[in-house]
């Protein structure tokens, strides 16, 4: 008690506290006026969740993605932490669009509030900022795409589009410019100056008080405590309560590790989806009109709005000629929205591509489970035969390789390679069509001949020579009646051992088929007499890939044996 005795007699605290308190709201206290007050809650918890984010987060495009994920899944509580500050953030986005409406049907901009009105839509403008710039900070595939998806909308404007987008990247390309840039601005200058435009905001709206609305019985007058904060407490205990069951429930996610060499669906963050639909529905040469149009229309009628709105009354019906823009845009942006999210969900590719995406995710964050090498986590990513051997394959081999329905089928089909269901089948018909079909090796007759029972017997026998210690067991009487059938029907042709190929045809020495080793070989130097020799019409790739390069590749392919 004497401190506060003591406190109040130097800075007057308790007369600051009575004024705020006991202020009379002329009209009464109202729901409508809490979504100013709750913007302000959200942007504080904002600020709380961001600086303590701050104290884990790298701003380094080699280790950004790698605090991030400290921070979600080894930090304590860092998993809400994050959450609370990644959903804040757009629910910042909504509160802030329900208080743009309820200001403009309000009239709160007319006299003489136009300046509080101004920081309004400066708060507004700095805030869709700190939500473009925080996207980027977890450098992961979605906040990369989405960064891109943002900067070539900007960059599209005419005249100053290029320089605007140079001024944003740093250079030509993203990197540790674009990353050192956005970080600044998002916990630095962005904070900075809401923070005093919010200040000169409240001010002005302390010395002219709330608009009561058109019939409001102005003669009503309730202080501001208890009537008008128990309100705004309990709006801005619903949001954050909403905010917290989101990140409880759903989790603020994290994408794979940025890498623009891998096929992404690029989307903006939801809440720029309306702009992204308005570009998908003209015509290229018209994408500037949208950029620079829309934008410098909306902001431009927003500004002048208390200039054209003179009208001595506040009253919805009077006003409603002068306000429709700003509900027909609200309705344009939560049907443009709309719109996007439903082509979205009706797009094939999209969803297949989306998926894609998702499962790298998770396997992302799997991977860093077990450890992140000090390079960072792309190399981690480029040494898992599912994601690294996956991408080379992909970009080298599907050009004659089908696999999953990609590919071109110029040489044998490696979807479910070497499994029990591949060998059976090639040995039933090697000439089919997933199999030599579509090359110049056809001394390879059908073995159907042998009968089913030896054909299982000689797949299970050559299945088991590429099986590993960690590898389900095979059966081993069909593998040993395999070997059998093998020795006395197949190595006229191929080498098993250091024997066979008796007949001097120059078929693939099966000595440890489909291992890791085998495949290795096979990618590296296929026309080898080990391999396929003269019959051999694939290029080798010892020369083109690493030789690690090359191990993740012959891993991926010897895991479509479980496939």
């Amino acid at each position: 008690m004497k401190l506060i005795e003591w406190l109040d007699s130097r800075t007057g605290v308790r007369k600051l506290m009575t004024r705020a308190l006991e202020e009379e709201i002329q009209g009464g206290a109202r729901w409508a006026y809490v979504f100013g007050s709750g913007l302000a809650v959200v942007f504080l918890t904002q600020l709380v969740t961001g600086l303590m984010l701050m104290a884990t987060y790298t701003p380094s495009v080699h280790d950004a993605w790698s605090s991030v994920f400290y921070i979600q899944h080894r930090v304590t509580s860092g998993w809400f932490i994050r959450g609370m500050h990644h959903y804040g953030a757009q629910a910042m986005m909504v509160v802030m669009g329900m208080h743009l409406l309820q200001v403009t049907i309000y009239g709160a901009y007319k006299k003489p509030r136009e300046v509080q009105w101004w920081l309004g839509l400066a708060l507004m403008g700095a805030t869709v900022g700190l939500a473009i710039t925080g996207y980027l900070l977890p450098w992961d595939q979605k906040g990369y795409w989405a960064t891109t998806v943002a900067t070539n909308i900007a960059g599209s404007t005419p005249a100053i589009g290029a320089q605007v987008r140079e001024v944003v990247v740093g250079g030509a390309q993203y990197g540790q410019s674009t990353l050192t840039r956005l970080y600044a601005a998002h916990v630095g200058a962005l904070p900075g100056l809401i923070g005093i435009l919010l200040l000169l905001h409240v001010l002005l709206y302390r010395r002219h008080g709330p608009t009561a609305p058109a019939g409001a019985n102005l003669a009503i007058k309730q202080a501001y405590y208890p009537w008008q904060i128990v309100r705004d407490v309990s709006f801005a205990v619903f949001v954050l309560l909403v905010v917290a069951l989101v990140t409880i429930n759903v989790g603020a996610p994290l994408d794979a590790p940025a890498d623009p060499s891998v096929q992404y669906p690029p989307r903006p963050e939801w809440y720029f989806l309306w702009l992204y639909q308005a570009l998908n529905l003209v015509p290229g040469n018209l994408e500037s009109l949208v950029t620079l149009g829309i934008p410098a229309l909306v902001g431009g009628f927003l500004f002048a709005l208390p200039f054209i709105d003179r009208k001595p009354t506040n009253r919805l019906r009077d006003r409603l000629g002068i306000i429709t823009p700003v509900l027909l845009g609200a309705c344009a942006i939560v049907g443009l929205t709309a719109m996007s999210l439903n082509a979205d969900a009706h797009d094939a590719k999209f969803q297949a591509q989306r998926r894609d995406a998702d499962s790298r995710a998770a396997r992302a964050v799997q991977l860093a489970r077990n450890g992140i090498p000090p390079e960072g986590p792309l190399l981690m990513l480029a040494n898992d035969p599912l994601t690294g051997g996956r991408d080379t394959f992909s970009d080298k081999c599907t050009s004659c390789h089908v696999m999953n329905g990609h590919g071109r089928r110029r040489a044998p089909e490696h979807t479910g390679f070497a499994s029990r269901e591949w060998l059976l089948n090639f040995l039933r018909n090697p000439r089919g069509e997933r199999f030599f079909a579509h090359t110049r090796i056809d001394g390879m007759r059908s073995q159907a001949r042998l009968g089913e029972p030896a054909l299982e017997a000689v797949t299970e026998f050559l299945f088991a020579e590429g099986r590993e210690p960690q590898d389900p067991p095979v059966n081993a009487a069909l593998v040993a009646r395999g070997s059998h059938v093998f020795e006395t029907k197949c190595m006229e042709c191929h080498v098993y051992r250091g024997e066979g190929d008796y007949l001097a045809e120059g078929g693939p020495n099966l000595t440890g088929y489909a291992s890791r080793t085998w495949i290795a070989r096979q990618i590296a130097t296929p026309a080898a007499a080990s391999q396929y020799g003269e019959l051999n019409t694939m290029p080798a790739f010892a020369d083109q890939l690493s030789e690690a390069q090359i191990r993740t590749i012959a891993a991926y392919l010897r895991l479509q044996r479980f496939e």
